[in-house]
């Protein structure tokens, strides 16, 4: 076994005892914040947590793998870990649970209206004449799911459990289908996919190709109506192209835990719509996450050491 050194950032106390346990002599060491650390970063052979520091990248000269605690990697200078050679890993599925949780959670509120509803109450009291959702429930409506990967298997698995229809893209169109989604369609197949859509689950990375995706473009082909989900990044839909469709009223509404630009300033108008739902970038926060995330670092860093293959590797150039 080589020699390595190990830098910690911002793990959960209790998971760093556990791998500090395990690994007592492999010269880990911990930190809460990567400015905190005050070793030589020369000497560091592996950097897990926030690590998106391209001075420290650079300082780091003997740095092969980072282990990134995110599914998204756009905040990793990508090309620099290519040129150096360096292996960065990824949370990916991970968070797919929690996070598909979270946009069913949104395509519920919407469909039933939750939030005006509560609104309704707290300012006029208990209704005479209630509202009607329309249609009120999610049974036998389409959902398209933008980008088949971790999170967007998942979000699959409970569209279909609650009697929705489901289609998707996905880059590898020659992988097996899962049973509970009808069709399987390469990206390129969007624009007429998002016709048929009552909802549309934005699942896919950020990454130059996914920037604005959604946009005044992919809003006019949308059925009226529709919905839109994301819980990856901002960015991959236009906030512009976004308020656009809703003030036209093609748009019926909007569930978002990742907005452009983030945070979202509390004076922004996209805070007004009523039939938009925001929650701060939450959803990927769960105590079962950590404990997954825990687990999978664990692996990695026992076959780091040992020089086997890492799970999760990052396609560098299609960046997940």
């Amino acid at each position: 076994m080589a020699d390595h050194k190990i830098l910690i950032v911002q793990f959960s106390e209790r998971t760093f005892d556990l791998t500090r346990k395990e690994f007592a002599e492999s010269g880990l060491t911990y930190v809460e914040r990567l400015d905190d650390f005050a070793g030589d970063p020369a000497e560091i052979t592996a950097a897990l947590g926030n690590i998106g520091s391209r001075s420290f990248i650079e300082e780091a000269t003997s740095l092969e793998w980072i282990q990134a605690f995110s599914a998204g990697v756009n905040q990793y200078p990508l090309q620099t870990l290519k040129d150096r050679g360096i292996v960065l890993t990824n949370a990916a599925r991970i968070y797919g649970p929690n996070i598909a949780d979270h946009m069913m959670a949104l395509a519920l509120m919407l469909c039933r209206q939750i939030e005006p509803i509560r609104r309704d109450v707290l300012n006029d009291g208990w209704p005479k004449k209630k509202r009607l959702p329309n249609p009120g429930e999610l049974e036998g409506q389409t959902m398209l799911v933008v980008g088949l990967g971790g999170i967007g298997d998942e979000t699959a698995k409970r569209a279909a459990g609650l009697g929705m229809r489901v289609v998707a893209t996905r880059r590898q169109t020659d992988r097996p289908i899962p049973d509970y989604v009808e069709a399987v369609h390469h990206p390129d197949a969007l624009h007429r996919l998002l016709p048929e859509a009552d909802w549309v689950a934005v699942c896919v990375p950020y990454t130059d190709d996914t920037i604005d995706l959604i946009s005044t473009e992919e809003f006019s082909l949308m059925k009226p109506g529709a919905h839109i989900l994301c819980a990856t990044r901002g960015g991959i839909i236009s906030t512009d192209a976004l308020m656009a469709a809703l003030d036209s009223g093609r748009l019926a509404g909007a569930g978002l835990d990742v907005t452009d630009p983030e945070p979202l300033p509390l004076d922004h108008p996209l805070w007004q719509y009523e039939t938009v739902i925001i929650t701060p970038h939450q959803s990927g926060y769960s105590e079962a996450a950590n404990r997954r995330l825990e687990d999978m670092i664990r692996r990695n860093i026992r076959s780091f050491l040992k020089g086997e293959p890492l799970e999760n590797v990052v396609d560098l150039n299609l960046q997940y």
